[in-house]
Order: C-alpha cells, then sequence, then structure tokens
C-alpha cells in the first residue's frame, strides 16, 4: 500500500516546485511546475522522451548548471530552502542530492570497488576512519560486501549500478535521484538494483526519485509523476495513474503488464477489474471468475 494515498502537502515534501520554468537557450523545456515530491517515499517520474524529467530533476542538485544558455524561473525547495538562490553551496546540495545515471561505466572511477565507493568521501575530506565506515556500510546496504576488492569492470551491469549507487551513499545523501538507472541492464540486473533501491528505502527511509521507461518499475513507487511536454500532466498514486490507461496511451505511454492484461480480458468479456496493480492482485482478480 502507497505510503501517502493522497498528493504530498508541502510539509510533506523533500522537494517541491513552485511556478518552475525552465530553458534551454530559447526552449521552453519545463512550463510552470507546481509538485511536491513526499520525503522519506518513492516517487517515480515516466513520460515520452523529451517530456522534462530528467530536465527537472537535475535540476534538484544544479547540474543543470553546467549546460551553457540555461535559466530558470520559480522556485525549487529542498526540505523547504531554495537550491536556487546565487547564496546556495552547490558541493553541499549534491551531496545532500546523490544522482545515479544510465550508464554506470560513467560513474565509475577506480579499478577496486572499495576505492570507487571511498572516492567522494576522500574528495569530501572525510576522515579515515569514518570513509572506511562508510564503505562497508553502503556496501552492505546494496548487497555488495563480498565484492570489495573486486576490479568493477568484471561485474555484471546491474553488480555495478548497486556500486554506482553504494558511492552515492558514500556521501550519506538525504535523497536519491535514479534517472533511467535501469534503462542498460537485462530483467535481472533490473530487479537488483529495484531491490536495492526498495530496501534502502525502507530501512533507512531514503527519499528516492526514479526515472524509469519500464512500468513494471514505476508501479512498485508509491507515488507516479507523469510529464508531457513539459507539464505535469497526473500525479497519483499507481493505481489512480494506471488505471487511466486511455490517457496515458493517447502520450504514448504503456501501462503494466497486469493492468493491461486485465484491460484486455474485461473487453473480452470477463468480469475483472483494471485496479489490480501486482501479480498476486491479477491473479486473484482473474481466479475469482473461475470459483
Amino acid at each position: 500500500m502507497s505510503v501517502y494515498q493522497s498528493a504530498p502537502t508541502p510539509e510533506q515534501a523533500a522537494i517541491t516546485a513552485k511556478d518552475f520554468n525552465f530553458w534551454y537557450g530559447d526552449f521552453h523545456a519545463l512550463t510552470g511546475l507546481d509538485l511536491n515530491i513526499a520525503k522519506n517515499a518513492i516517487t517515480s517520474f515516466i513520460g515520452p522522451s523529451g517530456c522534462g524529467k530528467s530536465t527537472f530533476l537535475r535540476c534538484i542538485n544544479r547540474m543543470n548548471d553546467l549546460v551553457p544558455g540555461c535559466r530558470v524561473t520559480g522556485r525549487v525547495l529542498l526540505d523547504g530552502t531554495d537550491v536556487l538562490t546565487p547564496d546556495t553551496d552547490v558541493n553541499l546540495l549534491r551531496k545532500r542530492v546523490g544522482m545515479v545515471f544510465q550508464n554506470p561505466d560513467n560513474q565509475i572511477v577506480a579499478n577496486v570497488v572499495e576505492e570507487d565507493v571511498a572516492f567522494a568521501p576522500e574528495n569530501l575530506g572525510v576522515p579515515s576512519e569514518e570513509i572506511r565506515k562508510r564503505v562497508d556500510d553502503a556496501l552492505e546496504a546494496v548487497g555488495m560486501s563480498q565484492y570489495v576488492k573486486h576490479a568493477p569492470h568484471l561485474l555484471s551491469g546491474g553488480q555495478k549500478q548497486r556500486i554506482a549507487i553504494a558511492g552515492v551513499l558514500a556521501m550519506e545523501p538525504e535523497c536519491i535521484v535514479l534517472d533511467e538507472a535501469t534503462a542498460m541492464l537485462d530483467p535481472v540486473g533490473r530487479r537488483e538494483v529495484l531491490a536495492a533501491v526498495e530496501k534502502l528505502n525502507y530501512e533507512q527511509g531514503i527519499t528516492v526519485v526514479l526515472i524509469t521507461h519500464h512500468m513494471n518499475e514505476a508501479e512498485h513507487a508509491d507515488r507516479v509523476i507523469v510529464m508531457n511536454d513539459g507539464l505535469v500532466v497526473m500525479d497519483g498514486t499507481p493505481r489512480e495513474v494506471f488505471t487511466r490507461k486511455k490517457e496515458l496511451e493517447d502520450i504514448g505511454l504503456a501501462v503494466p503488464d497486469t493492468v493491461s492484461l486485465l484491460f484486455s480480458l474485461r473487453e473480452a468479456g470477463m468480469n475483472v477489474p483494471t485496479d489490480a496493480i501486482t501479480v498476486k492482485e491479477c491473479a486473484d482478480a482473474i481466479m475469482k471468475n473461475f470459483t
């Protein structure tokens, strides 16, 4: 069951956008965004390619400062503080909001797993004893402790991505943003990464923001935000969002396999609901027609 059955209030939000606009040169990429990303929850962003998902989330820790010709208006708040003000400590901000990108090879910088995970805290000037603890804790959190002395390039894609997540965890962030972090992985690797992220959220209460094109990943989130053409067009629980199948298809998105199956069965005349999101719910709904 979702943590937030209704939209989170600003008081419940880790991240808030208020009338936020973003331009790449003359291109108006994000238009008047108003949204709250719930604290201590998993929020998934979905939408067609180019709709503005990554653009917005990279504004949270000012990654878009690195892109020439960008400008913004409005506010983006992290725990109530505007991160877009000139006096924001950007290095501290990027410690508070860690990002994991699509290709783990682009985030791995060392030849040994433990050295890679230690890289960021070393650059932050963390004492050696504390670095050792952070490395061990981060690798344990993502289920990679046994690979501490391994070479990252010999690991699978899913394992590399978990090492990248561990490297972010070693900075002790308040929020982790995964920008299509499973896009280059096979199904096994995707499951490994998703399980690690869910464990971090459940056990440590870390706020997780997940950009994905895989609807079966988005269904595991507490809330789903749908974007199109630089606008938020839906914001709700997975059950609320994915039952709006026609609206999602109209903007080029699919629904989870379970929902698609139930819609097909209903069209064929079977008496089934269309809001059974999980595999168990879907199976139970179908079996009721045979008992």
